[in-house]
């Protein structure tokens, strides 16, 4: 009877933190997957910043609106399955009140990190 009693709390632990990991790496991926639909932006902007062509400029800067847009969701996501990755969905919520230029060096920044073959981030109190 103490045995069972042992083991019960022991492989619910267990199983707590295998679900942990699966949660991390579900959240490093869907990070990923955010930072690839930004660095999509950040390639489209650079291009609209460089033509001369006014309809390639406007089709261009809204390609990375939207790559920007679909990548807020994901990084959301990733943000409820780890909120380290908060600093990213924060930035992506700037979308729309501050213009890209502005953002892209955080957001390189922060999908540095994520690309990382082992990411880690500091941890905030």
């Amino acid at each position: 009877m103490r045995l069972r009693a042992l083991v019960f709390p022991a492989a619910m632990t267990a199983s707590a933190l295998a679900l942990s990991s699966c949660s991390s790496q579900s959240a490093l991926s869907l990070a990923r997957e955010a930072c690839g639909k930004v660095h999509s932006s950040i390639v489209a902007y650079d291009a609209a910043k460089v033509t001369t062509d006014a309809a390639a400029r406007a089709r261009d800067l809204k390609n990375a609106t939207n790559d920007l847009t679909a990548a807020e969701p994901l990084a959301a996501e990733a943000t409820s399955a780890d909120g380290q990755w908060n600093a990213l969905m924060t930035t992506l919520n700037e979308i729309g009140q501050v213009d890209e230029g502005h953002l892209i060096s955080a957001l390189r920044a922060q999908c540095a990190v994520a690309t990382t073959p082992n990411p880690v981030l500091p941890n905030h109190p």
